[in-house]
């Protein structure tokens, strides 16, 4: 704990000292710093990622663009990262779809249970797709300038308590979930105790038992080292969730087209190698994981059948998806046809 105070105290001051205001320095001549805010941990491939995003920039900038890396929520939770760089007190995020979605809930369509069943709908109709797009305009709207697409990981369950097979497995068990009310409506119909959570408090919610469990697939799982305090996993994916590397639109429009190219081209690469790189790294986690004690499940069709029952629910409750759109939603429940 007395570490973690050191390295947000840190944090504030290198703010202090090094900041470049949006729309301040940006000029040719001048040296541009740019913070990147993330939770990720020095295992996570958006960790590794970065550095190729500060390499590149850095040489093809010839030093007059410099980064600074403050991973491992040094600064706070996600909400707060991506507060801050909608502020400009923050100069860029690397930051999960879920937690851009506690501060633009209209982006918050993305998560919705089984909406992506494999990689290639996630490539197609995210990535490369209509929704993808919502998603980026809906940002730009609320001064956040998309740059390139992250991935962070399908969601399963995993607990302290029993293996979950069965639908009442699940009852009365303490799951951590993302601070969203869609999430939350998810488990409490499915029977659980739904505990809201940032990603940077799992650990210690683990430990104290303040939660039996959360819903983090392969990568978060491992690479937050959930799994030493989890010893049953469920594959069930009942959710994807991707991320975005994204600028302060104020200091966005400030920068020079030379700039503007660099950090463009520097985050596409990034964002391309660490998509690959974290789908390589499930398998290898799950291995990991399993010869570190982890009881590892597939789900049952009794499973899958209960949480697809109240997906379906959850996607044709208004009081919950009105914030999305009615023409989000309807193309959705049209062209994809969530079934239970």
């Amino acid at each position: 704990m007395r570490r973690t105070k050191g390295f947000v105290a840190l944090g504030i001051i290198a703010l202090f000292l090094f900041s470049v205001a949006p729309g301040q320095g940006a000029a040719a001549d001048k040296k541009i710093l740019l913070h990147m805010g993330a939770s990720s941990s020095p295992e996570h491939s958006r960790y590794k990622a970065a550095d190729i995003f500060m390499k590149k920039v850095q040489e093809e900038s010839k030093g007059q663009i410099e980064t600074m890396r403050m991973f491992g929520g040094v600064l706070g939770n996600e909400t707060k990262m991506t507060q801050m760089v909608q502020a400009g007190t923050l100069e860029m995020g690397w930051i999960s779809d879920i937690g851009i979605s506690t501060v633009i809930p209209e982006i918050g369509f993305v998560n919705l249970p089984y909406l992506f069943p494999t990689y290639k709908d996630v490539d197609t109709d995210y990535f490369n797709g209509w929704m993808g797009d919502v998603v980026k305009q809906r940002m730009e709207a609320k001064g956040l300038h998309f740059l390139a697409w992250l991935e962070n990981d399908y969601r399963w369950l995993t607990n302290s308590r029993h293996v979950v097979l069965k639908p009442e497995d699940l009852k009365g068990l303490k799951i951590r979930t993302v601070e969203t009310p869609m999430f939350i409506a998810f488990f409490k119909e499915l029977g659980v105790m739904p505990t809201p959570m940032g990603i940077t408090e799992v650990s210690t919610g683990l430990q104290r038992g303040t939660v039996d469990g959360q819903d983090n697939g392969a990568i978060l799982t491992y690479a937050y080292g959930f799994y030493q305090f989890q010893k049953y996993l469920t594959k069930t994916s009942h959710s994807y969730s991707g991320g975005a590397i994204f600028i302060n639109k104020g200091l966005w429009s400030s920068l020079s087209p030379e700039q503007k190219k660099i950090i463009q081209g520097a985050a596409e690469e990034a964002g391309k190698w660490q998509i690959a790189r974290n789908r390589q790294d499930v398998n290898d986690y799950l291995v990991k994981m399993k010869e570190g004690g982890m009881e590892i499940s597939e789900t049952t069709p009794e499973l899958d059948k209960r949480f697809r029952e109240v997906a379906w629910k959850v996607i044709n409750n208004k009081s919950i998806t009105a914030k999305y759109g009615e023409d989000v939603m309807k193309r959705i429940i049209s062209e994809y046809k969530l079934e239970k």
